[in-house]
């Protein structure tokens, strides 16, 4: 997060009218500061206006022109890739929000194995299973159930290595078979 959105805002109200409009003119300096990296960076076109109602004049970065037609040409594109293209801070606040909880699931889920492995060792060096609760209880059998799972994997592996191996042999078997059958000793 930049250093500007954890200022705090002031209130302009009670302001002058000269003092808002210097501290106008020096946030949208800073904005167009960030709107220039920003376009730069991310290789985007960035067009900014903004005006006081009332007021025939605007400010517009990186002129009017150039901002006139970066809006034009986000207008001119079909629906579809304006939706695609509009990024509002919900969406981006959402996205963040989402990887974040997916991020701690995993933390979650790993922890929760680390502590049924540990409880399942605890068990094969001498714990009671009355000692268990529900929780240890219902981990343990998903545990199990897992173990048991990759087990089936490796021994369905280990069963279609040895079938290969079986068929490779008898097949080279035959191939003997017919050699000896030549005559030849």
């Amino acid at each position: 997060m930049s250093h500007l959105a954890k200022k705090r805002c002031r209130n302009t109200r009670n302001l002058d009218e000269s003092a808002r409009k210097v501290m106008l003119e020096k946030r949208l300096a800073s904005l167009c500061k960030q709107a220039e990296e920003l376009s730069i960076l991310c290789d985007i076109k960035v067009g900014m206006v903004a005006f006081t109602p009332g007021e025939t004049k605007a400010f517009a970065w990186p002129c009017l022109t150039q901002a006139n037609a970066t809006i034009n040409e986000y207008l001119a594109c079909d629906e579809a890739k304006q939706q695609i293209k509009l990024f509002t801070q919900e969406t981006y606040l959402q996205r963040k929000v989402d990887a974040r909880e997916k991020y701690i699931g995993k933390i979650e889920q790993t922890a929760e194995e680390k502590e049924m492995e540990n409880l399942f060792n605890q068990l094969a060096w001498g714990k009671s299973i009355q000692e268990l609760d529900a929780r240890e209880t219902k981990g343990l059998l998903k545990l199990f159930e897992a173990k048991q799972t990759k087990l089936n994997e490796r021994k369905t592996k280990l069963n279609e290595h040895v079938d290969e191996n079986v068929l490779n042999q008898t097949g080279a078997n035959d191939s003997n078979v017919g050699e000896e059958n030549d005559g030849n000793p």
